[in-house]
């Protein structure tokens, strides 16, 4: 009998996972493809940038970052994975290599699909090509949204303000002013494209103007409207 932490994972996964990646994974026991499923803890790396694509990932629970870096080292996260999400799509069916690295920020239950299998399913069956066209799109467009918050805000203070607006996006009624602290300075410098002393200062400033209070574990929005203005530039 599933213990009630099993029925709760699998009752939060229905809710995420979109109805493309259910549709897909319908398909695979009729094929009879195996699906690997594996824990990772935080800061584990699914796949390194560079790395030749040997099948896509979906991650189940947990979250992960997308990042890409710089000859110099420099590292710029693109996304963040929430549960439902499938990555390295794009990858396996150019059948090239992984164009960024992923690494988990929380403890995640993930499964694996071999390319080979991926693309016989593909291949044969109408329905698992239609979601993974689908699938591909909306990877595409979570890009788009990603640079277009990367380049057009002017400041990296805007920059800041939009992350933590979207972060609070995850939750309903009063917590969706609450950001959790699961990201440190050097991850958020990451995904605004600063650097790790300018998040620091830049937090700082925000708490003494009283548009956010900084806790020991979270982050919270206490003046909404000043942080849409900040984050509009």
């Amino acid at each position: 009998m599933p213990s009630a932490q099993h029925v709760e994972t699998n009752e939060r996964w229905e809710r995420t996972a979109g109805s493309d990646l259910r549709s897909l994974l319908d398909e695979i026991p009729a094929l009879n493809i195996r699906n690997l499923d594996s824990l990772h803890g935080r800061g584990s790396m699914l796949f390194a940038e560079g790395e030749p694509a040997r099948g896509v990932y979906i991650l189940r629970t947990g979250r992960a970052a997308v990042s890409i870096s710089s000859s110099e080292g420099r590292i710029v996260i693109l996304h963040m994975v929430q549960a439902g999400d499938v990555l390295g799509l794009n990858a396996v069916l150019r059948n090239s290599t992984y164009e960024a690295t992923v690494r988990t920020l929380a403890p995640s239950r993930v499964n694996f699909i071999p390319r080979a299998e991926l693309m016989g399913l593909v291949e044969n069956s109408d329905a698992a090509a239609s979601a993974v066209i689908k699938l591909l799109g909306r990877e595409l467009a979570q890009l788009k949204s990603r640079a277009r918050s990367l380049l057009l805000p002017q400041t990296a203070c805007a920059r800041l303000a939009q992350l933590l607006l979207q972060l609070t996006k995850e939750a309903e009624g009063e917590r969706a002013r609450v950001i959790d602290k699961v990201f440190t300075h050097e991850e958020v410098a990451q995904m605004i494209g600063s650097s790790r002393e300018t998040v620091t200062r830049l937090l700082a400033s925000l708490s003494r103007r009283q548009i956010i209070r900084i806790t020991s574990d979270s982050i919270f929005i206490h003046d909404r409207t000043r942080m849409e203005e900040i984050a509009r530039g």
